[in-house]
């Protein structure tokens, strides 16, 4: 793997926080975990990491397949209304909102129980299409340029989304260093919010 699990759940549990700071939706936030998560793999462990936005589907286990996209006369589509963002690098694929997919396949009424995992993968060991993701941990993603394109044109230019990305870097520590328990950050109407990494659940295992 390129990371730990304990430093896998360091970079999501500050995303998350950061996130329900700004009272965000955390199961429709794939952009900024993975933008967050793809800044710190950067400049933490030197790591060229790359956002990718498209089509993408997850087994989660027994039947439960959470897709992102849509399909339009048999083809696997995305567009900038419906897409999910991921991570590339060095032939792996991350994807930091997966401990996420079990309240977002809540929010779809399916109520079995899921665990919450980390998703790291090699990326030669991706389903070769939507007929082949049969077991627990299958995953396909198919990157659309021109979608990946005008969502990172359109983050690039909100300085909010952008300050919100170097605060979770400038939080992150790797271990075995110790990081705060919480932060004080400055919102848009001058006043200094306290943010915690409070009740953020473990992690157990990946995909």
């Amino acid at each position: 793997m390129l990371i730990t699990l304990s430093d896998y759940q360091r970079i999501y549990s500050i995303a998350h926080a950061v996130l329900k700071s700004e009272n965000s939706d955390t199961n429709k936030s794939c952009l900024f975990y993975n933008y967050c998560g793809a800044y710190i793999l950067n400049e933490h462990y030197k790591i060229n990491a790359k956002v990718y936005s498209g089509f993408a589907a997850y087994h989660l286990g027994v039947e439960n397949i959470l897709g992102f996209g849509s399909i339009v006369d048999g083809q696997l589509k995305s567009s900038e209304d419906e897409f999910h963002s991921w991570i590339e690098a060095d032939g792996w694929l991350i994807d930091f909102m997966a401990p996420e997919f079990p309240n977002v396949m809540l929010s779809k009424g399916y109520d079995a129980p899921i665990p919450r995992k980390m998703m790291q993968s090699k990326l030669d060991s991706m389903a070769e299409g939507p007929d082949y993701i049969k077991n627990s941990g299958d995953f396909l993603v198919i990157p659309d340029m021109d979608v990946t394109k005008s969502l990172a044109k359109h983050l690039e230019s909100s300085s909010t989304f952008i300050d919100l990305v170097v605060i979770c870097n400038r939080w992150f520590h790797k271990k075995p260093n110790k990081m705060h328990k919480s932060i004080s950050i400055t919102n848009g109407h001058g006043q200094l919010n306290q943010i915690t990494l409070s009740g953020s659940k473990p992690i157990i295992g990946r995909w």
